[in-house]
């Protein structure tokens, strides 16, 4: 990525963070980046372009600091689970722009996103499923009938806390016991 590209995206990412996707305009974004317009329009044609390469980018971000988690295969699945919950709730609520989209009216109104938030999900699932089966190979969880299910099932539960986390503004409040649940949780389904 040029130099400029870079620069105009972490203006952007900036901009959209701090005003939403609604109130940045692309004015604003160039002069923020002291970039001309037309240097903007060059890069990304489009405001929503702009975005989801924004967002694209935090989702990135999401992938390489849950991927560092695998590393251990020797670790528990327990711990690897609950590490990979902890990780990602805590680079979610840094993922400004991908908060964004959580709200409904952005969601209804705006599709040129579904197709990355769509392929972030397949990721999710398969990472979970490579944790559930490791711990099932292993002999440390129990789960009856397809463990693509229980990750789908699991990525379900994870998303579901994003809108009162991140939107309702809940992070700082009950992230305190977010461990405790995704104990009871890994307790369910410990073999041991």
């Amino acid at each position: 990525m040029s130099p400029t590209k870079q620069k105009l995206l972490t203006t952007a990412s900036k901009t959209f963070g701090k005003y939403g996707f609604y109130k940045t305009s692309m004015d604003e974004i160039a002069k923020s980046a002291r970039k001309a317009k037309g240097s903007l329009y060059y890069h990304f044609n489009s405001k929503e372009l702009l975005f989801r390469e924004v967002v694209t980018s935090e989702l990135d971000f999401l992938k390489q600091e849950l991927t560092s988690i695998f590393d251990d295969h020797n670790a528990d699945s327990r711990d690897i689970i609950r590490a990979y919950m902890i990780k990602r709730m805590m680079v979610m609520n840094i993922s400004i722009n991908y908060q964004e989209t959580l709200r409904p009216e952005f969601y209804e109104f705006y599709e040129f996103l579904n197709d990355v938030i769509l392929e972030m999900d397949e990721w999710e699932k398969k990472q979970i499923t490579k944790i559930l089966n490791q711990g099932v190979e292993k002999g440390e969880l129990e789960l009856p009938g397809e463990v693509a299910i229980y990750a789908e099932m699991l990525l379900i539960f994870l998303k579901g806390l994003e809108t009162p986390l991140f939107l309702k503004g809940q992070y700082e409040r009950l992230i305190s016991n977010f461990d405790n649940l995704i104990g009871i949780l890994t307790k369910g389904i410990s073999k041991i």
